[in-house]
């Protein structure tokens, strides 16, 4: 069976490695071979070396892995170049953060075929998911050059870019391998890097929500303490969706899943305090609305008309594709787990 594997992945693969012009096309071609039962980690290595000694061949190497995805049908070559693009970020190469929105679409990857007939049904909806997170991710860490997250930053931005690290949490956590046929080598490496992605951005997200919460006081605005507090809100679900998830994983097999991180509670007084402020804000909007009716100064008009809608539309766009939305709740829930601890 092997050999008639390494047969098959000869003859896909060998027209293009021939075509190869040079020897980073050659490593991209066998970095995403037809291959489903392996992943030569050899020339991904390469690649990633070659990027950190010379970053201006990030974008030849995007062209490349863009241009082997957008022609395939085969899930491995599919989810193949989506390890190799999200190697990019995990090696720390900071030119990564040039990549925007990703130059290929997988959104809709195998939908042509039935899912129910289809061997490779599972491995489509796989690819799709792990597309849908890298490009969202992707897309935020190039946002984040504008709006990125450091001590001079005002409570909101802080507070908005914590909110959409928390979507892109959401967003891994979809990435599941359905079916026993799943249980093969090249998904587990792939599980692997998603585990690896979820530590260090949920770490992050637990680390910065420790920083600003205690600036979110009274004389914040309505806006930050109703966000501060269904960033809360949202904490308290996630992290016993990432429990579970961890679960699945170490079940699975997958390596550095089969630790669990303690996961830690957020104080009570401090769901109970951000609570207060959205429902005093809510009170003080309302007191405020009635006095401007009688007096509004001109210039005082023009600059809360000049910030407000700008930082709103530029930053604030949070749960558009987010599942059900709720309304930040109104009540306490305590007890459940919340931040990770490392």
């Amino acid at each position: 069976m092997k050999l008639w594997n390494r047969a098959a992945v000869a003859l896909k693969d060998g027209p293009s490695l021939i075509a190869a012009d040079d020897i980073l096309t050659a490593a991209v071609v066998k970095a995403t071979s037809h291959d489903e039962l392996s992943i030569d980690t050899e020339s991904a290595q390469f690649i990633y070396r070659h990027v950190l000694s010379s970053p201006s061949s990030l974008k030849h190497l995007v062209s490349l892995i863009s241009s082997r995805v957008k022609r395939t049908r085969s899930w491995a070559v599919a989810l193949k170049g989506l390890m190799l693009m999200h190697g990019f970020f995990l090696c720390k190469t900071t030119v990564a953060e040039s990549i925007g929105r990703l130059p290929f679409d997988l959104s809709s990857f195998g939908e042509g075929s039935s899912r129910i007939m289809s061997k490779s049904g599972g491995f489509n909806l796989f690819v799709r998911a792990y597309f849908a997170f890298l490009d969202r991710r992707s897309i935020l860490f190039h946002d984040g050059n504008r709006h990125r997250y450091n001590e001079e930053s005002s409570v909101l931005i802080r507070l908005v870019i914590i909110r959409k690290m928390q979507i892109i949490v959401d967003s891994l956590i979809r990435i599941k391998p359905i079916g026993e046929n799943m249980n093969i080598p090249l998904i587990n490496e792939a599980m692997e890097n998603v585990i690896s992605e979820i530590m260090e951005i949920y770490g992050w997200i637990c680390r910065r929500i420790a920083e600003v919460l205690p600036n979110v006081h009274s004389k914040i605005g309505k806006t930050e303490a109703d966000l501060a507090l269904k960033i809360v809100s949202k904490s308290t679900k996630q992290g016993g969706e990432l429990k579970k998830y961890f679960e699945f994983c170490k079940d699975l097999g997958v390596s550095n899943a089969q630790e669990i991180p303690n996961f830690v509670r957020i104080p009570e007084a401090d769901v109970i305090h951000l609570d207060e402020l959205v429902r005093t804000s809510e009170i003080d909007s309302c007191e405020e609305g009635v006095e401007k009716t009688e007096i509004v100064e001109e210039d005082e008009e023009e600059e809360e008309i000049e910030t407000k809608p700008e930082l709103v539309s530029d930053l604030i766009t949070l749960d558009h594709d987010e599942e059900a939305p709720a309304s930040p709740p109104r009540v306490v829930v305590v007890d459940i787990p919340d931040l990770i601890s490392f």
